[in-house]
């Protein structure tokens, strides 16, 4: 076989030390995937301030139908902490990390589709308890889950300390 091998032996108290510490951190993961979750709670919740996905766009403006409707002029915030704003958090375990919503209607806003009226119509709630009959109802995708570069660099710097023996906040 063509090529080169390389073999090294270390014989340094302190590198063997430092590894077995690195293969510590990594098989409990909890304490690394805690913090990451704080981070992107944050990054979630800015996207809902600056109503962009996490690459920074945009999202799709309301239609003219949804802004006579509301009760205010945020994307995504209707019912202050009791909605969809409210509702994204996060579950670390010793190896897994998820985010998300207990909202039925989460995934349309992520995603985006189309709801269509199985029999008559949907009725769509106005202010002052008035409803709308329409056939079907279009929502554009608003991300608001994901990862930006930044949430990516944050990451990779919080599991990299985390493999050194790092403590939250330590660089």
């Amino acid at each position: 076989m063509a090529g080169i091998a390389l073999n090294v032996d270390i014989n340094n108290e302190q590198v063997a030390e430092m590894l077995g510490r690195m293969r510590r951190n990594v098989e409990n993961l909890r304490p690394a995937l805690l913090e990451i979750g704080e981070h992107l709670q944050g990054a979630v919740e800015e996207r809902f301030r600056t109503e962009t996905d996490p690459e920074g766009h945009p999202w799709e403006p309301l239609s003219d139908f949804t802004k006579a409707n509301k009760r205010n002029d945020q994307i995504l915030t209707e019912s202050g902490g009791a909605g969809l704003r409210g509702s994204i958090h996060y579950r670390a375990g010793r190896d897994t990390l998820e985010q998300g919503t207990n909202k039925i209607y989460g995934a349309i806003h992520q995603l985006g589709g189309t709801i269509r009226a199985k029999g008559g119509s949907l009725a769509i709630g106005r202010p002052g308890g008035a409803f709308a009959l329409v056939k079907k109802v279009t929502i554009p995708a608003r991300p608001y889950l994901g990862l930006s570069d930044e949430d990516r660099q944050v990451i990779d710097e919080i599991l990299g300390r985390y493999a050194l023996g790092g403590q939250p906040g330590t660089t």
